[in-house]
């Protein structure tokens, strides 16, 4: 053994118990104040019963291990500050809590007592009576099945099962104890039957399970660490990876398991399921076929990997080999998972801090302030994910059409699509869901809808040789792969020309990847697309890509068109169109409302106009309309034809 090594792997393991004993209590600490500033009840009031209804449940239910004070049960630490805070809300509800004319501090620690007194009592015979029953109906042993020590199916399901308590915080290595020292006792026996007399060594030892299948540590995540160290750009992720590397080289995964986090990430559960399971197939065939040794003795299942198929092959660089081969496989499962989660939380700070610095401040515990939650950013997600859910369960995106007018002829010369919300009861809703879209990493998939619903929409007018439609694309758009064949390929189905389609692209797509962009839109505009750069004069840098770029046509934002009150707004906007003008683009003036903006607009030679002076935003069906719609007393339409 290599000088040092015993001490040092002692070192890390207590501080691997020390982590791993503190994480559900600091678990329970910020649920409890996230849950408090969410429904508006004193933080104080929750986490100190949390904390005590939290360990005497624990030491009812044997849940505490010998010699340590501190219990670790993550679902616990979850459920008992949830059911606290319910129960302080209730009782502020009813009005329980006393407000007197004392000073507030007298209030709030009457307040403390009186609430401590009550849930921790109350929760305590109520996890002391449920702890009876589950033992008087002896659960465990119907939940904890016999499994074959001999067999690589029930060491699938002992595996599987495992990862799986460790995915929602549990710790699969307590939970399966009595397997552990079976399969430890079993072992090493074998171990002894084999050195004595010779007799055959079994495949699925003790040290198996820990050399092929817990590399890194459960779910043999060190494939994962070096996903994100190596295969990611974003520096939080290469930050988590290269702090867990040294505890991931002797199987510690704390940091990744919690820090990541894997635990309740619906994503990167399923990869740390399945690789661990892929591990342990490899490494079982490896040894029926006799291309490996089996494992020749019990070592810790700290042993780093590599040193550890090495050793326990009985030195024999076949082990190692194996487990290098084992890495790369999980790598190659990891990395879609690990993908899709970095491009979820990319356009995101998902490192953000998830507590402000006053986060113990006394002083603030009943300012009614929303503080941050556990893990922000996933839980802003989910919350995104359910706001869009409730929509589309309570209502539909619908498309609506604002026309773009010729002022001097009365012709409708373009339509721009807007998207709606429309609830059950028909009421619209302005476009306020699409920060919800970009939250969970799906305004390219909306936007690609919009495409294509507005093509097949629209059809009716694709005769109408003036016509054309204007679609809105987000900076995220243009950079997904193949974008535009995609887009292509919808206009070459569906009934209208290349050039009656126009997509509007804002500065904020040109700063994200200028290069590729260029090559996007210049490949639109040679099959014909039209591109109109939309919010002109609303950016700090818009003015730059006017040289840089070829448009056919350019709106000019109506920021400008509300400053037309002031000599300097004036000036201002007659720079911004004779800029435009250079350019040759057609020009487009946005949120032209009353007389007086219509004819500025004249004087600088705009004829293009769209806003509420003319048409506001409506369904299709209402457009179709517009050409057929004549007044009582004339031959001429009410409204402007195409």
């Amino acid at each position: 053994m290599i000088a040092g090594y015993e001490q040092l792997g002692i070192t890390i393991g207590t501080a691997s118990a020390i982590i791993w004993k503190l994480f559900p209590i600091l678990l329970l600490v910020y649920f409890s104040q996230f849950l408090s500033s969410l429904l508006k009840v004193s933080r104080v009031n929750v986490i100190t019963p949390s904390l005590m209804v939290y360990f005497i449940v624990c030491n009812e239910w044997g849940l505490l291990q010998e010699g340590t004070v501190v219990p670790s049960n993550y679902p616990l630490a979850i459920l008992v500050p949830t059911v606290i805070a319910w129960s302080v809300r209730v009782m502020q509800n009813r009005k329980c809590f006393m407000r007197s004319e004392l000073p507030n501090v007298v209030d709030q620690s009457y307040n403390l007592v009186m609430a401590t007194v009550v849930l921790v009592v109350g929760y305590s015979a109520l996890g002391y009576v449920l702890g009876k029953a589950v033992c008087a109906a002896d659960i465990a042993s119907f939940l904890l099945p016999e499994l074959d020590p001999n067999s690589l199916l029930d060491g699938i399901i002992y595996e599987f099962v495992r990862n799986l308590f460790w995915s929602i915080g549990i710790n699969g290595h307590i939970i399966f104890a009595p397997y552990k020292a079976e399969l430890y006792e079993t072992t090493r026996v074998a171990i002894e039957n084999h050195e004595a007399l010779g007799t055959p060594l079994p495949i699925l030892t003790t040290n198996f399970y820990d050399f092929y299948a817990g590399m890194g540590g459960a779910g043999n995540t060190i494939s994962l660490v070096l996903c994100m160290l190596f295969l990611t750009k974003n520096r939080s992720y290469k930050a988590l990876a290269a702090t867990a590397l040294v505890l991931s080289l002797f199987n510690i995964n704390e940091p990744i398991i919690y820090g990541l986090p894997i635990m309740f990430n619906p994503v990167m559960i399923v990869p740390f399921l399945i690789a661990p399971i892929i591990g342990l197939i490899i490494a079982y065939i490896a040894t029926v076929m006799g291309l490996v040794a089996p494992i020749t003795e019990i070592m810790s299942w700290m042993t780093p990997p590599l040193a550890s198929g090495y050793i326990g092959t009985g030195y024999t660089w076949t082990g190692a080999i194996l487990q290098l081969i084992i890495i790369l496989v999980g790598i190659v499962i990891y990395y879609p998972f690990f993908k899709q989660m970095d491009k979820i939380g990319s356009s995101n700070a998902l490192f953000a801090k998830s507590v402000s610095d006053d986060f113990f401040n006394y002083e603030g515990l009943d300012n009614g302030q929303v503080a941050g939650a556990f893990f922000p950013e996933i839980t802003n997600k989910f919350a995104a994910q359910k706001r869009i859910s409730d929509l589309k369960k309570h209502g539909e995106f619908v498309l609506f059409y604002q026309p773009q007018v010729n002022a001097r002829t009365g012709e409708i010369r373009s339509l721009e699509v807007l998207i709606r919300h429309r609830s059950e009861a028909g009421e619209i809703t302005p476009p306020t869901f699409l920060e919800d879209f970009a939250k969970v990493g799906l305004m390219s998939e909306l936007d690609l809808w919009v495409v294509e619903t507005t093509l097949r929409e629209v059809a009716p007018l694709a005769n109408r040789p003036n016509f054309k439609v204007s679609i809105n694309l987000s900076p995220e758009t243009c950079l997904v792969p193949d974008f535009t064949e995609k887009v292509l390929m919808m206009i070459h189905q569906s009934a209208l020309s290349y050039s009656q389609v126009e997509f509007e692209i804002t500065e904020d797509m040109l700063i994200q990847d200028e290069h590729r962009t260029h090559r996007v839109l210049s490949e639109l505009r040679e099959a014909g697309v039209k591109i109109a750069l939309d919010d002109f004069g609303s950016g700090y840098s818009s003015i730059g890509y006017l040289s840089k770029y070829d448009f056919d046509k350019v709106k000019i934002d109506r920021s400008l068109v509300l400053n037309l009150d002031n000599k300097n707004g004036r000036e201002l906007f007659r720079l911004t169109a004779k800029l435009v003008k250079i350019t040759g683009a057609e020009t487009v003036a946005e949120g032209i409302e009353t007389e007086r903006e219509l004819e500025f607009m004249a004087e600088q030679g705009i004829d293009l106009i769209q806003g509420f002076y003319f048409y506001k935003p409506m369904p299709f069906d209402d457009i179709a309309k517009l050409e057929y719609t004549q007044s009582d007393d004339s031959s001429e339409y009410d409204h402007f034809a195409f």
